[in-house]
């Protein structure tokens, strides 16, 4: 299960790492929705809860 979310993870950040944009402060809607999944997904692994 935990493996498969990883997979997810790197699939949804996977545009984001391989083709960078022009501006790098801007991401777009998809590439931050995959940095928020990544986060969620190692804030469980790791307890890293925000409270």
């Amino acid at each position: 299960m935990l493996t498969a979310l990883f997979a997810a993870g790197l699939l949804a950040t996977g545009s984001a790492v391989a083709a960078p944009a022009d501006e790098p402060d801007q991401l777009t809607p998809r590439e931050q929705a995959g940095l928020e999944f990544a986060g969620d997904v190692l804030g469980a692994l790791f307890g890293g809860g925000q409270g």
